[in-house]
């Protein structure tokens, strides 16, 4: 069997246009499970760390907490449970909005929050409240998984990085730029989607093999 003398690009064609100055472009850490990533991988950003739970003071009731999960769609911060009965509450983000509501000893999982509260010794009443406050995360990179099921694609990698275990200096777009299509990996309309809200603008169409910007 011959053998391909074709090596993996260390650095693929992605960028159609940049910002300036290289604006589009950061220095980052990307943690790696144990294989390569191509130039041109989409990237997750880890924004949010491991939740705490403590019912405010004043409470009546002392609902405790179980095994909290911190999914990608969470944001760091202070997720407020009001309680409006005994045994059902609603739950709000740290921005306000409401996410969801919930009854002790069923399990809630919304907006990447996910915990079963379980009646104490005391019942709750309508108006207690508890939180659970949602550290902040590594800022660190993962690779994109598709739908955004680890998170939305939040940059897109520079420089191949060969296998590795463990965390990886790199370069990453993350913001202002035209990429090109078809030397990217992991790329699915939901990450495209992601990629928009920071200026990354997905240029080409599935299928054909050129790429150009708006014209005139």
């Amino acid at each position: 069997m011959a053998t391909s003398l074709i090596s993996t690009p260390r650095v693929k064609a992605v960028i159609v246009s940049e910002a300036s100055n290289q604006r589009s472009r950061e220095n980052i850490t990307v943690t790696q499970t144990g294989t390569a990533l191509a130039s041109g991988t989409l990237l997750t950003q880890v924004d949010a760390g491991a939740g705490t739970f403590a019912m405010n003071a004043g409470a009546t009731g002392n609902p405790t907490a179980g095994t909290i999960v911190i999914g990608a769609a969470a944001i760091p911060g202070a997720y407020v449970i009001e309680f409006t009965a005994a045994t059902k509450f609603t739950v709000e983000d740290p921005t306000g909005k409401t996410i969801g509501t919930g009854t002790l000893g069923a399990a809630f999982n919304k907006a990447g929050v996910g915990v079963t509260l379980t009646a104490g010794a005391t019942p709750a009443v309508a108006g207690d409240t508890a939180t659970i406050t949602v550290a902040a995360g590594s800022g660190k990179y993962i690779a994109y998984t598709a739908a955004g099921a680890a998170g939305p694609a939040d940059a897109v990698l520079y420089n191949w990085l060969p296998a590795k275990t463990g965390d990886s200096k790199a370069v990453g777009f993350v913001r202002d730029a035209e990429l090109n299509r078809h030397e990217l990996t992991g790329l699915d309309a939901t990450g495209q989607a992601d990629l928009l809200r920071h200026g990354l603008i997905v240029r080409g169409t599935a299928g054909l093999p050129t790429v150009s910007t708006p014209a005139l």
